[in-house]
């Protein structure tokens, strides 16, 4: 199939053949309803800006109102400073990257960076009222199978808030920072707010001052918006199943 007959192979629902076959896309986007409560669920400040940075610029600007919570303050990441110290400087640099963002709040667990999975029920005792009080119809968390430890255990943390609430689950979508998704289901064209997301990034100075991540999301973004979205830049997600 040539480039030109296979960008003109559609669904019904209007999805690509292209995006169906690398990205298994379906025709709704994350954020296609408006006026929706969406929380962000972070392990560290960053990930949320690297991971759905752009989807969170789209929820604003459709009048939704986004919450972030960070479930630890990332201290290992200034591990040379008292954790207290770094706590300081890591949580202002989020209130930076929040402002640009047009978050409606942040709230900051502080549970252990790196250690996370030793400490799965604290975070979920600490979330489960977040999640409560919010009522999030949409939760954007990391997906399962990222390699950081503190990443891969974000989703049982997020179980057991559910849990202790007894709450109605709502959507959610797994976000990739540190390990690409190898199958996603929602591809989100950030074009017109990449610019307003690797400025938001851009707050986390202690962080990019170690490891280029502006140029690392730059690219991920770019393949994603090539590949998977047709356009400059894009994120994806994969649904997440509630077992």
């Amino acid at each position: 199939m040539s480039k030109t007959s296979r960008s003109k192979v559609k669904s019904a629902e209007g999805t690509t053949f292209l995006q169906r076959v690398l990205g298994k896309a379906r025709p709704k986007t994350p954020i296609e309803d408006h006026n929706m409560t969406v929380l962000v669920i972070a392990p560290h400040p960053d990930d949320e800006c690297i991971g759905c940075g752009g989807a969170i610029c789209r929820h604003v600007q459709r009048g939704d109102r986004v919450h972030v919570v960070f479930l630890t303050s990332g201290e290992l990441g200034l591990k040379e400073l008292p954790s207290e110290q770094a706590w300081n400087i890591r949580e202002q640099e989020a209130r930076e990257a929040a402002k640009i963002l047009k978050l409606a709040s942040v709230e900051f667990l502080r549970c252990p960076d790196w250690t996370l999975g030793d400490a799965i029920p604290l975070a979920s005792q600490r979330l489960a009222p977040v999640v409560r009080r919010l009522v999030p119809e949409l939760i954007y968390l990391p997906h399962p199978q990222e390699w950081h430890p503190d990443h891969k255990v974000t989703f049982p943390v997020l179980m057991g808030a559910l849990a202790a609430n007894g709450s109605a689950a709502p959507r959610l979508l797994g976000y990739e920072v540190w390990t690409p998704l190898a199958e996603f289901h929602h591809v989100e064209n950030i074009s017109d707010v990449m610019d307003t997301k690797l400025k938001a990034l851009g707050e986390h100075r202690s962080q990019i001052s170690q490891l280029d991540y502006v140029r690392a999301v730059r690219g991920l973004n770019e393949f994603r918006g090539a590949i998977a979205g047709r356009c400059r830049y894009a994120e994806v997600f994969q649904e997440l199943a509630i077992p």
